[in-house]
């Protein structure tokens, strides 16, 4: 079992540096990227495996959350925005396989030729994997940007972000003034 997790979380680096490649990522944040794909993928493995039974969606929030939390201090670390790294670090946890059954569940539905060819059970897992697609989905982007929204005040450059949008709210008001 334990050994099934790290080979899942080996090729989850490999998933991460390769969306970063194509992202055209900077080299010196590639390490990041691989470590943050690995604790990402690692939490949301082990919580599925070990405390969540089978609770995509929870498991799936705390991994990304891990990953926003964790791109914070890597931001400053490597002088990069976090949103750089964070987004090939989540990539490997989109559900591909309820997504792939939810759409072939719409399309038996919409070619289906008899009325009763699906049944009750098979609409509501279609919509149960539909759901937890979705919401997985949704959690990705909520577990990402939540933590930088909340926690980062500063810019990477060492840059108080408050005192700077003051600024440029200040200099936008006197323009507006002298027009």
């Amino acid at each position: 079992m334990v050994y099934d997790i790290l080979e899942k979380v080996f090729w989850a680096v490999f998933v991460s540096l390769g969306f970063a490649v194509l992202f055209n990522t900077p080299r010196r944040a590639l390490w990041a990227v691989a470590l943050l794909g690995a604790l990402g993928f690692g939490i949301k493995t082990i919580l599925l495996v070990y405390a969540l039974n089978g609770q995509v969606v929870m498991a799936t929030l705390l991994g990304a959350s891990a990953v926003g939390l964790s791109g914070l201090y890597f931001a400053h670390r490597v002088h990069t925005p976090p949103i750089v790294f964070t987004i090939p670090a989540v990539i490997n946890m989109i559900p591909g396989t309820l997504g792939y059954n939810f759409m072939v569940g719409i399309i038996r539905i919409v070619s289906s030729r008899k009325e009763n060819s699906i049944t009750v059970e098979n609409l509501i897992e279609i919509i149960n994997n539909g759901l937890n697609a979705g919401f997985t989905v949704l959690v990705l982007a909520f577990g990402v940007v939540f933590p930088i929204l909340i926690f980062n005040t500063r810019t990477v450059k060492n840059k108080d972000l408050n005192r700077y949008l003051k600024y440029k709210m200040l200099k936008l008001k006197r323009k507006r003034l002298k027009q």
